[in-house]
């Protein structure tokens, strides 16, 4: 397994980034658009020029070549190559290294019977879905048996139980095969939800590198927190129900919690906390930030600090107002 470390990494999207992906996590990055998360990625590829330092391990790799790197690169669009079938953009890294045939033919053979996809291997890529190219994208990276796994936002034109279905299935390959594994994506439930880690970029910066559970909305700049949503304490949780209980709200969760996990927190998405005058968790306006067109208001309350939206425009800072929450994702202890 392969420990990733980047010191004082900057380029022209990433401003002295110092973070650190350990074996074993789930490490899941995000941010807005232009954050500089794909070129996090591409960085530790060894595709970007940048100053500062990569390490894999104990080794610093500034020097070698991507293909030097052997890292597992899945990129946003599946860029097969479009005059080759199925089986042949599969074996290509193979090809290219010169493998022999024998060699070729098991590793293609276990890469498509991975991915449930030995059934479209004479098909060319302008004859696939969306959902099977990317799964072709992730066999062809996953034959050349590299470290780490880099999957970017492998949810671009996918619905949301397909993108689920194919980072459910590449995680359970990467754990087989001990890989690394690092995730940019916009699914903001999932990331809260299922990150070992979550690595929170704005503006090139590393605003957070910590496991969800321990994200404090309070230390997050304003228009970030407004992005991102709010991690807030529960006082109780009702498993039969599939609910918290917040204050005197009960709020239904994006996940029920299996008994053996222990939930203090939950994240609350940015879309899903509204100011209701008959809200019963009560708090008081201390920001209001614009963001992508849209009016959000930071509310302190006893629970925490709660970003929500409201169909009045008229509110003020220091008033006190209700909030309504409508969905939580539960932070498990693991």
């Amino acid at each position: 397994m392969v420990r990733v470390l980047l010191k004082n990494v900057k380029n022209y999207a990433l401003h002295d980034v110092t973070v650190e992906f350990s074996p074993k996590e789930l490490s899941v990055i995000i941010g807005p658009n232009g954050s500089g998360k794909t070129t996090l990625l591409k960085v530790i590829a060894g595709l970007v020029p940048y100053e500062g330092d990569v390490f894999f391990n104990s080794k610093n790799v500034n020097n070698l070549p991507p293909y030097k790197r052997n890292v597992l690169y899945i990129p946003q669009k599946s860029s097969l190559f479009s005059h080759m079938k199925v089986w042949d953009n599969v074996a290509f890294c193979l090809e290219v290294r010169k493998a022999n045939k024998s060699l070729i033919n098991e590793r293609v053979k276990w890469a498509l019977e991975k991915l449930s996809i030995r059934h479209l291997s004479e098909r060319y890529p302008a004859q696939l879905s969306s959902g099977e190219a990317k799964r072709v994208a992730i066999a062809r990276a996953l034959v050349c048996e590299g470290n780490p796994l880099l999957l970017d936002e492998l949810e671009s034109y996918l619905d949301v139980n397909l993108r689920v279905n194919i980072y459910e299935e590449t995680l359970k390959i990467a754990r087989e095969l001990d890989l690394t594994v690092i995730v940019v994506t916009h699914d903001l439930d999932w990331a809260m939800s299922r990150a070992d880690k979550l690595v929170f970029l704005w503006s090139g910066r590393v605003l957070y590198s910590n496991s969800p559970g321990k994200l404090d909305s309070s230390l997050l700049e304003p228009e970030a927190l407004a992005w991102l949503g709010s991690v807030i304490e529960v006082s109780e949780v009702d498993r039969v129900r599939c609910n918290v209980i917040v204050g005197e709200q009960s709020i239904p969760l994006y996940l029920c919690v299996e008994e053996d996990f222990n939930v203090k927190r939950v994240y609350i998405p940015p879309d899903s906390a509204w100011i209701d005058q008959h809200g019963k968790i009560q708090g008081r306006i201390v920001n209001k930030v614009r963001f992508n067109g849209i009016e959000k208001f930071l509310v302190n309350t006893d629970v925490g600090l709660i970003v929500a939206r409201s169909i009045q425009s008229s509110l003020t800072i220091g008033e006190k107002v209700g909030v309504r929450i409508f969905r939580a994702i539960p932070l498990v202890e693991k």
